[in-house]
């Protein structure tokens, strides 16, 4: 039985191409046009076309080995209204430059101070929880008060944290209103422009408070100290405020839903397979006793990892990459016009099933390392693959283990209501509906943390 949507081919009208179909559904028409079509497909949107790629060969020639010949694409025009030149939106040069500042600051001390904070903010979270929770809320809650410790140290007060969540809710939607800008011609007006645009200054504004707050007060949290006292290893010089206010949004933003949405399909995938549930249960509690976990202890919990990447194959938090094409290049044999614009298609590269045997079934041991090494190593990247890819991963996969461990120990979970997979796409791939349960505290204690 699938798990999620079922991917289907796309239709196309007079004029306006697949635009219709694109703008209702991007995620199920570029997976349903790539699966039908060999891992690469024109899509024909207006006058011009848009290639979507998710053949793994295919995949690792646009972000690996030719990856100089395809820029960010022109979607990016919109995004750097929000991110500016932070590390995701960058490009040649300047992101080498931030990248080298940049790493450093999550580096092995700032997993650990990642996973302290996680576990601090999750137990005392857990506490409050009975009868029914929503599961993306819930972990949307936690990425925030995470991401604002570990920035700024301490926890920022209701208000002022409830405005940041306001605000990123509000920029995010617009991100993802940007999306018809890369189908369509640069001159065509795209609805609710202005108001992302004064989102993106209001947040903008406390980002760069909350800066210089911290600059005078020396409070900043480990990885906001991390940022000030960087140097460029060429001239010397610190990141001007605008890099810093740049890179902090970038981080706020890029790991404000990931992790969240993420931690939530894989909860609504255990729940739908009690199997795997008490395969889980059984390794955490034989491992920790009921004690409360640690970074040092993730490698001796491996079919955790397995559950979580076998929920990020199903549902990869970031759906569809977006490449401009530099000059003409060859898939296989097809060509790449000069101006192309590429969509990369994880959610359709994860369900090949020329790679992923019934790729719709929920199985964690297709993680298991002999199946991982037998299998094409374009065939899964999650956090994009190649010198792009995500820096913050390890940061991301350290707060989404502890949590998922943390609460399939105090708890064992019931669905309330139907089981929606239906999703929804704000760059992020969201359950529509949220992921709504019944929690039921377990009877095995659980130690308080230290």
């Amino acid at each position: 039985m699938p798990v999620g949507r079922e991917v289907t081919g796309f239709r196309s009208a007079p004029l306006v191409g697949a635009l219709p179909w694109l703008a209702r559904d991007p995620v199920g028409v570029c997976a349903g046009a790539a699966l039908a079509n060999g891992g690469f497909a024109r899509v024909p949107v207006g006058p011009t076309a848009v290639y979507i790629v998710s053949n793994p060969e295919y995949v690792r020639q646009v972000l690996v080995t030719k990856a100089g010949n395809y820029s960010k694409g022109r979607i990016m025009n919109g995004i750097r209204v929000a991110l500016g030149e932070g590390l995701f939106t960058a490009e040649g040069a300047l992101w080498k430059r931030q990248r080298r500042l940049m790493q450093p600051a999550f580096q092995q001390h700032g997993l650990r101070l990642t996973g302290e904070v996680t576990t601090d903010i999750w137990a005392r979270r857990l506490d409050g929880w009975s009868g029914t929770v929503d599961l993306l809320a819930e972990f949307l809650h936690l990425d925030i008060a995470v991401i604002l410790r570990v920035l700024f140290s301490s926890d920022l007060p209701e208000g002022q944290a409830r405005t940041l969540v306001e605000l990123a809710d509000t920029v995010f939607a617009g991100m993802a209103g940007q999306l018809p800008a890369f189908f369509l011609p640069g001159w065509v007006p795209v609805p609710g422009r202005a108001r992302y645009r004064r989102a993106v200054e209001a947040l903008g504004t406390e980002i760069y408070r909350l800066i210089s707050e911290h600059r005078d007060d020396k409070s900043g949290g480990e990885l906001l100290d991390s940022l000030l006292t960087a140097r460029d290893p060429d001239s010397g010089e610190p990141m001007s405020d605008r890099q810093l206010r740049d890179e902090i949004f970038t981080m706020f933003m890029a790991g404000y839903e990931s992790t969240a949405t993420s931690l939530a399909w894989t909860c609504h995938l255990l729940i739908g397979h009690p199997e795997v549930a008490a395969r889980l249960t059984s390794e955490i509690d034989g491992a920790l006793g009921g004690r409360v976990p640690t970074v040092e202890d993730l490698p001796a919990l491996p079919y955790a990892g397995k559950v979580l990447s076998e929920g990020l194959r199903l549902f990869p938090a970031f759906p569809m990459y977006f490449r401009s094409a530099l000059e003409e290049d060859r898939l296989g044999d097809r060509t790449v016009p000069p101006g192309a614009q590429l969509i990369i298609c994880p959610y359709a590269t994860h369900r090949d099933p020329d790679h992923w045997p019934d790729p719709d079934r929920f199985d964690p041991d297709r993680f298991a390392p002999a199946q991982v090494a037998q299998r094409h190593r374009g065939a899964y990247f999650p956090f994009g693959v190649g010198q792009r890819r995500c820096i913050g991963e390890p940061m991301a996969l350290t707060i989404a283990q502890l949590a998922l461990v943390m609460l399939v120990q105090r708890f064992e979970l019931a669905p309330a209501g139907d089981r929606d997979a239906t999703g929804r796409y704000a760059m992020t791939y969201q359950p529509k509906h949220g992921v709504p349960v019944t929690v039921v505290p377990r009877s095995a204690p659980v130690a308080p943390p230290a």
